[in-house]
């Protein structure tokens, strides 16, 4: 089990504070953000994933600071964005062999994965069609299905749930908790505010 902790972060953009001496420790489990755009929620995954550096404080996996991990500290980490990029032209399973070629899965271990990863987001029998052919919750499903392609360790996903229907929402809502068990799951989601009439 990993250990990650964050000490004094802070993050700041020109004049704009996005994250504020924030303090954490996270294990095993599943940790859900909230909050409107413009929160943080973004930035602190993003200092999570190594991709920004903070402008003070540090971040530490099992005692020893994430930028001198360099792949090591990669390997652990899988990531959904809420937009990520796919080539529409590929099908479902030569995407995943692209993505798992990114992540220097070797052949044999990706091949097993994929099919076992194809079965459990529901997409097997729809494996040889293009992307471009899916629906917006079909998308997500492959999205889901190329974050947990190198068994992370450290799950980051943006908005999970987004364009799946109800049925689909709470399948996966239980996928999630499960995966909490044996490993750190951060989702986060945004809201707006709405007024109602008198």
């Amino acid at each position: 089990m990993h250990e990650l902790k964050l000490m004094d972060i802070q993050k700041k953009y020109k004049d704009k504070e996005a994250v504020r001496k924030f303090n954490y420790t996270f294990t095993n489990g599943v940790y859900g953000l909230l909050g409107e755009n413009g929160a943080g929620k973004t930035t602190l995954m993003r200092l999570i994933c190594g991709v920004l550096q903070p402008t003070r404080g540090s971040i530490y996996c099992d005692n020893i600071e994430i930028d001198s991990m360099g792949t090591e500290y990669r390997r652990l980490l899988g990531y959904l964005p809420q937009d990520f990029g796919y080539y529409g032209d590929f099908t479902a399973e030569c995407f995943l062999r692209y993505m798992a070629a990114l992540k220097a899965l070797p052949e044999d271990y990706a091949d097993s994965r994929i099919d076992e990863l194809l079965d459990m987001v529901e997409l097997k029998n729809v494996k040889k069609k293009k992307l471009k052919t899916f629906s917006g919750g079909m998308i997500r499903r492959i999205g889901i299905a190329q974050a947990l392609l190198n068994n992370p360790e450290i799950l980051i996903l943006d908005e999970p749930t987004a364009g799946l229907d109800p049925k689909e929402r709470v399948r996966f809502r239980n996928v999630i908790s499960s995966l909490g068990k044996n490993r750190m799951v951060f989702e986060y989601y945004g809201y707006f505010y709405t007024t109602c009439p008198d």
